[in-house]
């Protein structure tokens, strides 16, 4: 590993260990984009894997078996070689956790507001997770 290598790793896993876990879950979004666009079956496994892992069923059951369906039929779509349709699915997935991200997390929250607590079908994100799948 270079000196440039190891930097840019150190600067990646301290932008994981500080990030929400809406970050860490857009984070493995992009992870999977990155292995769609390289055509990395392996590396998309990964992050795929990440993001059903985040599944919390305990929100809602149903929301969340679906987000599992889908994310499968992403891997599926991967195994195919047919990444260009998974990275699509994925770009529109990754898109609207975006909107949820500046809609209840803006860049500057006033002090005396109360900000609404967004709670989704995600779970607890380990750092390490999302830190394997962008490591590739």
């Amino acid at each position: 590993m270079t000196n440039l290598q190891a930097v840019t790793q150190t600067y990646r896993m301290n932008q994981i260990a500080g990030a929400s876990p809406l970050d860490l879950l857009i984070m493995a979004y992009d992870a999977a984009l990155a292995s769609c666009g390289q055509q990395d079956l392996a590396r998309l496994t990964k992050a795929v894997g990440v993001l059903r892992d985040a599944l919390d069923y305990s929100y809602d059951a149903d929301i969340a078996l679906g987000f599992f369906r889908l994310y499968q039929y992403i891997a599926d779509l991967g195994r195919k070689g047919e990444f260009d349709e998974a990275a699509n699915l994925l770009r529109e997935l990754r898109d609207a956790w975006a909107q949820v991200r500046e809609q209840y997390q803006p860049a500057t929250p006033a002090p005396t507001v109360n900000a609404p607590q967004y709670s989704a079908p995600v779970g607890q994100m380990a750092s390490a997770s999302v830190g394997v799948a962008l490591a590739g």
